[in-house]
C-alpha cells in the first residue's frame, strides 16, 4: 500500500501532534527495526553458531528488535531511565550538550550525566545512545563467551547430571543471546536514523535559526514508521547491505564513527523533505530510507560478528577464565566455576 500525499500529511499533523520532546519518538517503527534485526542475522556467515542462523532465531531477533519501543509507558522511573537510550542530541557542529564531541565522551554514563548537570542540562533531554550501544555490545560478548564454554563442556562432561546442566544452561543462554541481540539491534538501528542524532529531531524546531526554511512539522514518526512500512521491503534492505567491516578501535570509537556518519545526513534529510522527496511516487525518499536501513542491517551484522570474535577472550565463571583456558584444561573444576557450589 502506498501513502498518498494527503494521508502522509494527515499523519504528520495528527499521529504525533503534541509530541514535544525527543523521548516521544520511535525509531524506524516496527517494520524498520524488524527488517534490521532479521536481515542482519540472515547475513551471518556459517562460522557463527547454527542456532543463531535458524529461521526461528531470525524471526525472534526481528521481534525482539522492537522491545525497547514496547517498553515505553511502563512507569515514571522505568521511562525516565530508559527512554533517553534511543538518541543523542548533537548540535549542528556535532557536539553534545556538554560541548564535547562523541569522541570526547567520558567512559561512563554517570560521568556524562555529571557533565550535563554541570552545564544545566538533563540526560533525559540529551539522550545517551552511545552508552546504550556499548552496554548492549558488551552484554552480547559475555553471552557468546558463556555459550562457547557451555557448549565445550557439554561435549566433554561424562557425569550425566553435570552434562544435563551444561545442556540446559546452554539452551537458556541461547534464549538470552537472541533477546540481547534484539535489544542491541534496536539501538544500532537508532543510529542510522539521522533525526536520532540531532537537536532537529522532529522538525527543524522553531527555536533554531532556519534560513533555508526547513519544515517545522513533526515528521519524525510518520517518515520512519508509516512511510517505511508503505514503501520499503525486506528485499530492499537486503539489497543495500555492504561488506563486513570489522571494528578494530574498540566499540566506543566505532559506534561514535557510525553515529557521526548519520549525523552528517541530518541536513540532507531536511533538504530532501523540502524538495518533496518523501511524497508519493518520488523515488528519492525511498532510496534514502533503503540506504539507511541497509546500513543499519550491515552495522548490526558487523557488531554481532565483532562480538562473536571478542567473546573468545571474554572471561566467564569464577575464578574468571577464557574459552581457551577451558579448552586447555587450565580450569581445575569447570562445573564449580560455571554452576557454583550447591
Amino acid at each position: 500500500m502506498k501513502l498518498t500525499a494527503v494521508k502522509l500529511r494527515t499523519l504528520l499533523l495528527s499521529v504525533v501532534a503534541g509530541a514535544a520532546v525527543a523521548t516521544a519518538a520511535w525509531a524506524w517503527g516496527s517494520s524498520g527495526h524488524r527488517f534490521i534485526g532479521e536481515e542482519a542475522i540472515r547475513a551471518l556467515p556459517d562460522y557463527t553458531p547454527d542456532f543463531l542462523r535458524a529461521p526461528d532465531a531470525i524471526a525472534d531477533i526481528g521481534e525482539y528488535a522492537n522491545e525497547p519501543d514496547r517498553w515505553r509507558d511502563s512507569g515514571f522511573v522505568h521511562d525516565s531511565e530508559r527512554n533517553a537510550a534511543h538518541f543523542i542530541d548533537l548540535d549542528d557542529e556535532g557536539k553534545t550538550f556538554t560541548g564535547k564531541t562523541l569522541a570526547e565522551l567520558p567512559r561512563t554514563r554517570a560521568d556524562f550525566e555529571i557533565e550535563l548537570n554541570n552545564k544545566g542540562e538533563k540526560i533525559w533531554k540529551s539522550g545517551y545512545l552511545p552508552y546504550a550501544l556499548v552496554d548492549g555490545y558488551q552484554q552480547v560478548v559475555k553471552d557468546f563467551a558463556y555459550w562457547r564454554v557451555l557448549s565445550l563442556m557439554e561435549t566433554r562432561e561424562t557425569d550425566k547430571a553435570k552434562k544435563a546442566w551444561y545442556r540446559a544452561d546452554r539452551i537458556r543462554r541461547e534464549t538470552l543471546i537472541k533477546r540481547d541481540i534484539g535489544i542491541l539491534a534496536h539501538y544500532v538501528g537508532d543510529t542510522t536514523q539521522p533525526m536520532h542524532m540531532s537537536i532537529h529531531y522532529n522538525g527543524w524546531g522553531e527555536e533554531f535559526p532556519n534560513p533555508n526554511g526547513y519544515t517545522l512539522e513533526k515528521i519524525h514518526v510518520p517518515l520512519e514508521g508509516a512511510y517505511v512500512d508503505a514503501n520499503i521491503t525486506a528485499a530492499d534492505v537486503r539489497a543495500q547491505m555492504t561488506a563486513y567491516e570489522p571494528c578494530t578501535d574498540g566499540p566506543e570509537k566505532c559506534f561514535a564513527k557510525r553515529m557521526m556518519k548519520s549525523h552528517a545526513l541530518v541536513v540532507p534529510l531536511y533538504e530532501l523533505e523540502k524538495a518533496g522527496g518523501f511524497k508519493e511516487g518520488d523515488p528519492r525518499g525511498r532510496e534514502f530510507m533503503k540506504k539507511q536501513l541497509g546500513q543499519a542491517a550491515s552495522d548490526l551484522r558487523d557488531v554481532v560478528l565483532d562480538a562473536w570474535r571478542d567473546s573468545k577472550t571474554m572471561p566467564v565463571g569464577w575464578p574468571k577464565a577464557t574459552y581457551d583456558d577451558y579448552v586447555g584444561g587450565k580450569v581445575v573444576d569447570p562445573y564449580l566455576s560455571l554452576h557454583g557450589a550447591g
